[in-house]
């Protein structure tokens, strides 16, 4: 298990490969962790990326092709997993090889932090305030060494490595922000335990404590010596259904009732305080467990879209347009999980609210306000609108 932070520390120190690696090494030996992660990563996965100008869509923008396919080895979706499970570890490194959308031989990767090597010259200028162009140029013309695992390595412009954090980047370092791991140290271990627990358990639950019963004031009889404990233990594993014995004994079981130590309620315990952590909501979190009422889970999952996962998105992909000049050119890289039949709960509230706004509206025509200060006070923006007073009912002239 990784250490906890030292709080000694006024800021994350790069080149701790040794912390950062137990922290990646934490996720895939914890299953409470692991399940958390997968969840999170997994429904983040299903997001398709869009791109926009004046909020027509361009299906045929050239960095689509690149984001479908960023390198020989990975899709979209897997990107977007790797982009949601860097972001939960604490800190996205993504390097784009170039800037030009379209280079038809652009990579995209996410960088594994604890194979990064920073200069010990840069460590200093990680919370220096820049206040010149030359300045910011000087910084981001520091090369990082990326360490493979079989000892090669490759150097890495800074310009080319889009540097995000979960938490915030100005905690002492603008390159390497917190990761709420850290604070996970204790649940994370106690889990563990309670693992362990179960495992021990279950393995003595199958062996049994065989005892004589004798009084302990007669002195003049001896304790079992070894030949009658060994009689006694054949006899007891033997297939005769019947024993005669000259004195009662008493068995035992080594775990009398696994149940009464609520060892799985310590494991969901985990579970849920890891989610919440993340700001995974329990009802969310319950559905990928034990279950949940389908509305509740529906709803639950697509306010936790707009809350939690739309936000890390839209930074990542802000920083993306911004890389590729999209931003100068009136482009935006969105996300959107409006495909997914859950989404479908806001529409259904859109539709509401739509319509409670037309009665509303009505109201006020029928009391004679004018549409400007209708779409004033309903924000709205109509361009004109005209109620017409029913005419009464009655026969028809001849």
């Amino acid at each position: 298990m990784f250490p906890v932070f030292n709080l000694f520390s006024t800021s994350p120190q790069f080149n701790d490969y040794s912390n950062e690696y137990k922290k990646f090494d934490a996720v895939f030996t914890n299953p409470a962790l692991l399940k958390v992660f997968c969840l999170q990563c997994d429904l983040f996965s299903l997001g398709k990326i869009k791109i926009f100008k004046k909020d027509v869509e361009q299906l045929d923008d050239p960095l689509l092709k690149l984001l479908t396919n960023p390198n020989p080895f990975q899709s979209d979706s897997q990107l977007l997993w790797d982009l949601m499970f860097w972001y939960m570890m604490g800190n996205v490194y993504c390097y784009v090889d170039s800037n030009v959308p379209e280079n038809t031989d652009n990579k995209i990767y996410f960088l594994e932090p604890h194979k990064m090597e920073w200069p010990t010259d840069f460590n200093p200028k990680k919370d220096k305030f820049i206040f010149s162009k030359k300045s910011e140029k000087d910084l981001m013309d520091t090369f990082i060494t990326y360490r493979f695992e079989d000892g090669s390595t490759i150097k890495i412009p800074l310009t080319k490595i889009i540097c995000l954090s979960d938490l915030s980047n100005g905690s002492g370092n603008w390159f390497k922000g917190k990761s709420r791991i850290d604070a996970l140290y204790k649940i994370i271990s106690n889990n563990e335990s309670s693992l362990d627990a179960i495992n021990i358990n279950t393995r003595y639950s199958g062996k049994f404590l065989v005892a004589g019963q004798s009084d302990p004031k007669d002195v003049t009889k001896l304790p079992l010596g070894k030949e009658e404990k060994d009689d006694i233990e054949t006899k007891v594993n033997g297939r005769k259904q019947v024993h005669a014995v000259k004195s009662l004994i008493e068995i035992k079981r080594f775990v009398e009732n696994i149940g009464a130590l609520k060892l799985d309620e310590a494991y969901r315990t985990s579970y849920f305080l890891i989610g919440s952590m993340f700001n995974i909501p329990k009802d969310v979190l319950e559905a990928y467990l034990v279950g949940a009422t389908f509305e509740n889970q529906e709803k639950a999952t697509a306010r936790h879209v707009s809350y939690t996962l739309q936000p890390k998105g839209d930074d990542f992909f802000g920083a993306l347009g911004r890389r590729f000049g999209y931003t100068d050119q009136g482009k935006t890289i969105k996300i959107d999980w409006s495909h997914l039949p859950f989404m479908q709960v806001f529409e259904k509230d859109r539709a509401l609210t739509n319509n409670m706004q037309v009665q509303t509206m009505t109201a006020m025509l029928k009391l004679g306000i004018d549409i400007k200060e209708i779409n004033l006070f309903l924000n709205t923006n109509f361009k004109s609108a005209k109620y017409e007073q029913p005419k009464p009912a009655g026969n028809p002239p001849a």
